[in-house]
């Protein structure tokens, strides 16, 4: 975990803010954590080849890194 300080101001929501630095809100409004996108897009190769056990993680990681 880290934390970050984000400024934002009227002309756009907090998420929207978070979501422009790389970063997916937990909450609709007033978030108080947010996930990482590359976390998250990490976690969705990973699922994508999940029914394949023993090659599921290098396989994933491979798709990650080449795109």
């Amino acid at each position: 975990f880290s934390n970050l300080i984000v400024n934002s101001c009227n002309c756009q929501t907090t998420a929207q803010v978070l979501v422009s630095n790389g970063l997916f809100p937990t909450a609709p409004t007033k978030p108080r954590m947010a996930v990482s996108i590359l976390l998250l897009d990490f976690y969705h190769a990973l699922f994508e080849r999940s029914c394949n056990a023993v090659n599921a993680l290098a396989s994933a990681l491979t798709s990650f890194y080449l795109n």
